[in-house]
């Protein structure tokens, strides 16, 4: 087995919210989540209704994989169809180019660390090393995660850009030459635990990406979900903006300094970060946290409000 680089580091996961729970001494459904920027409550299309067809044909592949899914993607992003990548979440995506473009001895290129761990992971896996000078391959996060920054698109190519919070930022880099944008089903279209996301990129390198992606990524329910996510029409994001921007507020009266968010969440530096991302757990209250900072995902207003409240308590 080919040894992985000295620097690796696997991914880890949060805790679940069954030992969350058990921590803070309350039943799992009394827990909130905060930190996976993933919606409150699953979308109407997510429905026994909308994968009852690819139920009563579970036991067959889907030959021809899925041509529908392709064309209502490429609509959506306004590109050929044949610029279209498919993969289980822009994880998988992101590992594809990885494994596609670098390999061992070659140098992958991360902007605005920290940020994302899977972009080292995809290159450590590919058995290239994390670096700078004479990469083969970029990766960058637009908006930024975890800040929630939207900077300019870097100059670097070839470049992936993952685009995961694209649909509350409104500004894309889908079509630009030397650019692979990877987005995902797991945010705006609420469909996380489907798996599924997309890569849009050059006709000539999204073939190149195809031919060493799995034949089938994703599953024919997976696929109705996001199909049926489409064909609802583009997510309305104004809500989630909305309280956004009202959290940020209630933050700014209790003294904390958010950052400004492009995205579904809010990037909340702050001295003792560790301790309060504990005390908030001992609530049964999960933010994610970070060295000098906590990152709040956009929940429903009573759950902001119980999160604030906890925050003035923790404060006082």
């Amino acid at each position: 087995m080919r040894p992985l680089p000295f620097a690796f580091q696997s991914y880890g996961w949060a805790m679940s919210t069954a030992e969350a729970a058990r921590i803070a001494g309350v039943a799992p459904h009394e827990g909130l989540r905060f930190d996976g920027n993933t919606p409150p409550e699953p979308p109407p299309y997510a429905s026994e209704g909308t994968i009852a067809d690819a139920l009563a044909e579970v036991q067959r592949y889907p030959h021809g994989g899925f041509p529908a899914l392709l064309d209502a993607i490429a609509e959506y992003a306004q590109v050929e169809t044949e610029r279209i990548v498919l993969g289980a979440g822009a994880d998988d995506l992101l590992l594809l180019c990885g494994r596609a473009f670098a390999g061992p001895g070659d140098v992958v290129r991360v902007l605005d660390e920290p940020t994302y761990p899977v972009f080292r992971l995809a290159a450590w896996l590919a058995g290239a090393e994390v670096g700078d000078e004479g990469a083969v391959l970029t990766y960058c996060c637009r908006p930024h995660n975890p800040t929630g920054a939207l900077g300019p698109l870097p100059e670097h190519r070839p470049l992936v850009v993952d685009e995961a919070y694209f649909e509350f930022a409104g500004e894309t880099a889908a079509g630009t030459r030397g650019v692979i944008a990877v987005r995902t089903f797991s945010k705006a279209f609420g469909l996380a635990a489907a798996r599924v996301g997309y890569a849009v990129a050059d006709d000539d390198v999204a073939q190149e990406l195809l031919v060493r992606q799995d034949p089938l990524p994703i599953t024919t329910l997976s696929a109705a979900l996001a199909l049926a996510a489409l064909r609802a029409g583009p997510p309305d994001v104004s809500p989630t903006i909305a309280e956004r921007e009202r959290l940020a507020s209630r933050l700014r009266e209790l003294g904390l300094e958010p950052l400004a968010s492009h995205t579904n969440f809010v990037y909340v530096p702050m001295q003792a970060a560790s301790a309060t991302y504990q005390r908030l757990l001992m609530r049964g209250l999960v933010v994610r946290p970070f060295e000098d900072a906590i990152r709040i995902t956009v929940h429903a207003p009573q759950a902001n409000d119980r999160l604030l409240s906890a925050l003035e308590q923790a404060d006082g």
